[in-house]
């Protein structure tokens, strides 16, 4: 092979040369070419997956908060049905107004929210008029934050931080709130957020997370 190239000539050796060195550059530049355009088009595709998380994962929370809200918010309004009945009961005189709130109380007693939530009434000054633990009735919690919040909105969603007294970490809690004006009570349905799993109906979001997709193959899915 050597020899078949020494005794080529000089035209073709030239010729020979640039052809390999051309060939060569090529190769090389192509490598090059091929490793840069890999590495931006993983980078785009990570990009966009981590866009597509975000999207999947904010709208799994805001599902969840629907969710939680409406879940909230229908026990609060079905227990300010239920003290609007006892009271037109007393308006009408079939009972008193003492008897209406105190059966109003045990109905809202009688109910469960998740694992550990429950219903009470605070006034518009802060007491509480309603609660499971008997030894919070008719205490003042106005000094509490979230307490203070309720007092201004008396309506609507709110969440804030509670360590109950035997815990050692606050956890986060929300609460939907309506106001029944005839006998001062802010009605309250609560919760702590990390029971909300048994709150929220994954069948509200189950057709838009497999909606998406990525290309010919690429889904989303969701696990605990």
């Amino acid at each position: 092979m050597i020899q078949l190239f020494k005794n080529l000539r000089l035209r073709s050796k030239l010729l020979l040369a640039y052809t390999c060195a051309f060939t060569l550059a090529f190769l090389i530049g192509s490598l090059i070419i091929f490793s840069l355009v890999k590495d931006i088009i993983e980078d785009r595709i990570e990009r966009e997956l981590a866009q597509s998380t975000q999207a999947v994962l904010g709208m799994v929370e805001s599902s969840a908060d629907g969710s939680i809200q409406n879940y909230l918010r229908a026990i609060a309004e079905k227990n300010q049905d239920i003290a609007k009945h006892y009271y037109r009961e007393a308006r009408r005189g079939n009972i008193t107004e003492e008897q209406a709130k105190a059966m109003a109380a045990e109905a809202f007693l009688s109910q469960e929210i998740g694992t550990t939530g429950y219903v009470y009434c605070l006034s518009s000054q802060g007491v509480m008029d309603v609660h499971p633990k008997r030894n919070l009735v008719g205490v003042d919690m106005s000094g509490l934050e979230f307490v203070a919040q309720q007092m201004e909105m008396r309506e609507g969603y709110l969440e804030y931080e509670w360590k109950e007294p035997l815990e050692t970490v606050e956890r986060p809690k929300a609460v939907y709130m309506v106001y029944f004006k005839p006998w001062d009570w802010v009605i309250s349905a609560s919760s702590y957020r990390d029971e909300f799993n048994k709150l929220v109906q994954v069948e509200d979001f189950r057709e838009h997370i497999l909606s998406l997709t990525f290309g010919e193959t690429g889904y989303s899915y969701v696990m605990d």
